[in-house]
C-alpha cells in the first residue's frame, strides 16, 4: 500500500509540474529559512557554555547614574572589588581579573616585529573559570614561570612556524611595567610556557596572548593605579550563592566607594553576549530583542509556507474529486485516504527539505561572508539530524493533516461545498500573509533608513583621506623618541602629497583608554559631583587638522604655556555643571594628579563611537609629540606609492619598530559593521517572507479560480470582459488589505519604536515608513490578480463548461 502511496504521488508530480513546483519550491524555501535562523540562534545561545562550569560564573560590571540622569555602566571595573572579593567573601570559590594591556603594543622574536593587538594581562586563575585546550606546556608551566605568557595558537605560528614555541624568550614591548627608583622600567622579557589553540567563535572574551600578572610582587597595589580597567569575575559554589554575591557586592559599594553612585552587578557568564552591551567589552556582543526578532521571523516564514501548502493542497484536491470519487467507490476508508494523503504530505516536504539542503549548502558561503559564522556548520553540530527530523514532522503536520482530513471526510459533492467553505478560512489566512508582509517590508525600511542615518550624519571630524600610523612600541636609548617624532613628522609635512600631520593617543572609534572618575568637578563642587570623564592627549595641530568646531575660547598654543591647560567638548562641560560652554572657558577644576588646569576652550561634540553611543565628555590635554597615533592627511590618489615612501621614512626614523597604519574612514566604519550584518541577513528573510506570502497570495487566486472556473466559464460566454474576472478574483483582497493593515502598522511603529531606543541617536519613524509598505504590497497583490485573471481569462469556456472539466483551468 506505502509503495502504492508513492507512485500516485509521484505521478501527480509528474502530471501537474505547475502545481508540484510552486508547492515544493515554497515549503524548501520556508524550511531552509527555518534551519538557518535556528542554526543562527542556536550559535548565538551557545556563547560560553562550552566552559564546564560556566553556569556557576558571573562577571562583575559596574554603573552609575550621572547628574544629567543618564546611566554610565561598564564591564570592566576597579581592582578594589576583586580584591575585596578575595579577601572578604567567603562563598566565592575562586576569582579573577583580567586586564587588556595598552593599545600600541609589539611583539619581538629574534630580528622580527610586529604590531600584535590583544595581549591580556590574567590571574593565575584564569584556567580555573575558563576551559581553553593547551597544545603545548601546561597550566603549572605557566604558573611556574617568571613573566611567562601563553599564545593562541595562529599567534604562536606567526612567531615561530613549525617550531615548539615552550621555553623560548621573546619581548613584548608596551604591556606591563612599574615605577622604580630610577622611574619607570617595562617588563619587556618574557617565555613562552605554553600555546592554546585558538578561541572558539562562541565565546565573548578576546584576546591572542595571555601574560600572568604574578610579575607584580604586590599586584593589588599595582592595579589600584589603573583605574576601573580590569575585568572581574567570581566563581561560585556549585549549591549557589548568588544572593551572598549581590549583599558582597552593595556592601563594597558603600563601604569601599561611599558616595560615588556607583553599584556593582553579576551577570551570568552565559548571558554577557546577548544581555551585554557596556562599554569596555572584550568585544562587540550580540542582541537578544534582535535575535527573539529574527526567530520570531523563522517561525512565521514556516507558518506562511504551510499555509501556502494548505492553499493549494485544498485546491489540487478539487481537481481530484474524481479519483477520490472513484477511491470511496471501491471501498476506499477514510482512513486510507487520510493515510495516503499524509503520505504525500510526507514525501513533498521530504524532497522540499533535501532541496532546502541543497540550497543551505550553495548559499553558506554567502551567509558566512555576512554573518562570520559557518551556519551549515552550525546546524550540522548543534541540531543534528535530530532535530532537522523535528522540523520535518513540525512542516507534515501543518501541511498534511487538515487536507487529509479535510478530503477525507468528505463526499464527492461535499469537496466542491467544503472548498467553498474552504474561501471563508483562507480568508484569515491572507489576512495573516499580508500583515506578515507588510511589517517585514516596513521594518526593513525602518532599519535601512537608521543605518542610512548613522552613515550619512557625519562623526563630527573629518575622516576622509586620513593615514593612521601606530606609534612606536620599541624604545631605544640611542635616540629620544619626541624628537625623532618631530623629525619624522616634519619630513611628512614636507610632502607635496601630505596636506597636514598630527598626532593624539587615541583614535575615533575606539575606547579613550585614559578615565577619570571620582575626582574631576569643579573647585567649587563637593566631590560626591564628580563624574567620570576620558582624557587624553593631543598636539598643537589636533583640533584644525580634524576640523573640529571650537564652540568658545582658543585652540591649544604652546607659546602661550597651555601644557597646564586643557580643553574639554560640549558635553564634558555640560557634565560639570557650567549653564553653557562660554561660562565653563576661564574656570579651573580639580582634575589628575592633584592639578587645577584652567578650560581655555571648549569643541563641538563629536562621535567617538557610533551613533548608538551617546555623546562622550572628553578632557584634552597638550602634549608635544603624543605617541600613540601619527595622523596623515593626504590628497592623492597614489596612495601605494605615498605609503612605500612613509615606510621608508618610518624605518630610518624608528629602526626595529613595525610600520603599522590603516585608514581611518574604514577604521571607524567597523562600527556599524554588526548593524549591516544583521541588516542583510533581516533582509534576507524577510525577502523570502514577502515571497512566500504573495505566492500564499497567488495560491488564494489560484484555488479561487478553480472553485469558480464553471462560473467564470458561464459569465465569459455571457460577455465578461477582463475586468469582470479581476472583480471575481480581486473581491475580498481590498478588505483583507485595509484589516493587514491595521494590525501590522501599530506593530511596526511600537516595535520600530522599541528597536531605535537602542540608539542614542536615531530617526523618527515617518509616516511613508507606515503607509509605503502597505501600498506595496497592494501594487503585488494586483498584480498577481491580474496574472490569474489574465490566464482565467484566456481559458477555453468550452472546456470549463465541460463536465469533464471538473476545476480544471488549462487551456
Amino acid at each position: 500500500m506505502l509503495r502504492h502511496y508513492i507512485k500516485t504521488t509521484l505521478r501527480g508530480i509528474k502530471f501537474h509540474p505547475f502545481y508540484s513546483l510552486i508547492s515544493i519550491l515554497g515549503l524548501a524555501v520556508g524550511l531552509a529559512s527555518c534551519m538557518l535562523i535556528f542554526s543562527y540562534w542556536s550559535q548565538q545561545n551557545s556563547y560560553d557554555q562550552f566552559h564546564s562550569d560556566f553556569d556557576r560564573i558571573y562577571r562583575i560590571s559596574e554603573e552609575k547614574i550621572l547628574e544629567s540622569g543618564s546611566l554610565v555602566s561598564s564591564a570592566s571595573t576597579y581592582s578594589k572589588v576583586g580584591e575585596k572579593l578575595k579577601n572578604d567573601f567567603a562563598g566565592a570559590e575562586a576569582v579573577l581579573r583580567m586586564h587588556r594591556a595598552s593599545q600600541n603594543t609589539s611583539i619581538q622574536y629574534g630580528e622580527e616585529v610586529f604590531v600584535q593587538e590583544g595581549i591580556t594581562g590574567v590571574e593565575n586563575s584564569f584556567f580555573d573559570f575558563f576551559d581553553f585546550s593547551f597544545l603545548a606546556g601546561s597550566v603549572e608551566a605557566w604558573k611556574n614561570t617568571p613573566q611567562s605568557v601563553i599564545l593562541t595558537e595562529t599567534l604562536a605560528y606567526r612567531i615561530f612556524g613549525n617550531i615548539d614555541p615552550v621555553g623560548k624568550a621573546i619581548v613584548i614591548n608596551g604591556v606591563y611595567g612599574s615605577y622604580q627608583a630610577n622611574g619607570y622600567e617595562e617588563f619587556k622579557n618574557y617565555t613562552v610556557a605554553g600555546v592554546i589553540r585558538d578561541l572558539p567563535s562562541n565565546t565573548h572574551l578576546d584576546f591572542t596572548a595571555l601574560i600572568s600578572l604574578s610579575i607584580y610582587a604586590n599586584p593589588d597595589q599595582e592595579f589600584s593605579n589603573w583605574g576601573n580597567s580590569l575585568y572581574t569575575y567570581v566563581k561560585l559554589p556549585a549549591e549557589g550563592g548568588l544572593d551572598e554575591l549581590q549583599t558582597a557586592l552593595a556592601d563594597i559599594s558603600t563601604e569601599v566607594f561611599p558616595e560615588s553612585g556607583l553599584k556593582f552587578n553579576p551577570m551570568p557568564l552565559e548571558d554577557i553576549h546577548l544581555k551585554s552591551s557596556l562599554l569596555n567589552e572584550f568585544k562587540s556582543n550580540g542582541n537578544e530583542d534582535l535575535l527573539l526578532l529574527l526567530a520570531a521571523l523563522a517561525i512565521l516564514v514556516l507558518l506562511i509556507a504551510s499555509c501556502n501548502y494548505v492553499n493549494f493542497a485544498t485546491a489540487r484536491a478539487i481537481q481530484r474529486q474524481k479519483e477520490i470519487g472513484l477511491r470511496k467507490i471501491f471501498w476506499a476508508g477514510k482512513f486510507q485516504l487520510f493515510s495516503q494523503l499524509l503520505t504525500e504530505a510526507f514525501l513533498v516536504n521530504f524532497i522540499a527539505i533535501a532541496i532546502a539542503i541543497l540550497g543551505i549548502i550553495l548559499i553558506n558561503p554567502i551567509l558566512t561572508d555576512i554573518t562570520g559564522i559557518d551556519l551549515l556548520g552550525e546546524l550540522t553540530h548543534s541540531i543534528n539530524g535530530i532535530s532537522v527530523l523535528a522540523i520535518l514532522v513540525i512542516a507534515i503536520l501543518l501541511t498534511g493533516i487538515y487536507p487529509a482530513f479535510l478530503v477525507s471526510k468528505s463526499s464527492l459533492k461535499g469537496i466542491s461545498i467544503q472548498s467553498q467553505k474552504q474561501l471563508k478560512i483562507q480568508r484569515p489566512v491572507v489576512v495573516f500573509q499580508f500583515a506578515i508582509s507588510i511589517f517585514v517590508i516596513g521594518f526593513t525600511l525602518l532599519i535601512s533608513s537608521q543605518l542610512n542615518y548613522m552613515q550619512e550624519s557625519g562623526s563630527g571630524f573629518d575622516l576622509e583621506k586620513t593615514l593612521v600610523i601606530t606609534g612606536p612600541s620599541v624604545e631605544s636609548d640611542e635616540f629620544n623618541l619626541d624628537q625623532r617624532l618631530t623629525t619624522f613628522q616634519n619630513e611628512l609635512k614636507n610632502n607635496s602629497r601630505v596636506n597636514g600631520v598630527t598626532s593624539a593617543n587615541f583614535i575615533p572609534g575606539k575606547e579613550i583608554r585614559g578615565q577619570a572618575e571620582g575626582y574631576v568637578r569643579q573647585l567649587s563642587a563637593p566631590e560626591s559631583e564628580a563624574n567620570t570623564y576620558s582624557f587624553t592627549q593631543v598636539d598643537p595641530n589636533f583640533i584644525s587638522e580634524f576640523g573640529l568646531e571650537m564652540v568658545t575660547g582658543r585652540a591649544f598654543d604652546p607659546a602661550s604655556g597651555d601644557r597646564q591647560s586643557i580643553i574639554v567638548n560640549v558635553e564634558a562641560a555640560k557634565l560639570l555643571g557650567f549653564g553653557s560652554p562660554e561660562q565653563a572657558v576661564g574656570q579651573r577644576i580639580h582634575y589628575r594628579m592633584n592639578r587645577t588646569p584652567e578650560i581655555i576652550g571648549v569643541i563641538q561634540n563629536f562621535h567617538q563611537f557610533s551613533l548608538r553611543e551617546a555623546y562622550q565628555p572628553i578632557i584634552f590635554e597638550l602634549r608635544d609629540q603624543p605617541d600613540s597615533f601619527i595622523y596623515l592627511k593626504y590628497n592623492t590618489t597614489a596612495e601605494a606609492s605615498l605609503l612605500a615612501e612613509v615606510g621608508e621614512q618610518w624605518k630610518q626614523s624608528f629602526p626595529g619598530n613595525p610600520f603599522n597604519y590603516f585608514y581611518l574612514d574604514e577604521f571607524y566604519s567597523k562600527q556599524y559593521q554588526q548593524d549591516e550584518n544583521f541588516f542583510k541577513v533581516f533582509r534576507i528573510f524577510s525577502g523570502l517572507a514577502i515571497f512566500l506570502a504573495a505566492l500564499g497570495f497567488f495560491g488564494l487566486t489560484y484555488f479561487l479560480a478553480t472553485a469558480k472556473v464553471k462560473e467564470i466559464g458561464i459569465r465569459k460566454t455571457l460577455g465578461a470582459e477582463l475586468k469582470d474576472i479581476i472583480n471575481i478574483l480581486g473581491k475580498g483582497t481590498l478588505p483583507s488589505l485595509i484589516i493587514a493593515a491595521i494590525v501590522s502598522i501599530p506593530t511596526i511603529y511600537l516595535l520600530g519604536d522599541s528597536w531605535l531606543e537602542n540608539y542614542a541617536f536615531r530617526i523618527s519613524i515617518g509616516w511613508w515608513m507606515l503607509i509605503v509598505p502597505v501600498l506595496a504590497f497592494a501594487l503585488l497583490s494586483f498584480v498577481l490578480i491580474l496574472i490569474q485573471s489574465v490566464h482565467s481569462y484566456r481559458t477555453n469556456p468550452i472546456i470549463a463548461l465541460q463536465e469533464g472539466s471538473e476545476g480544471r483551468l488549462d487551456s
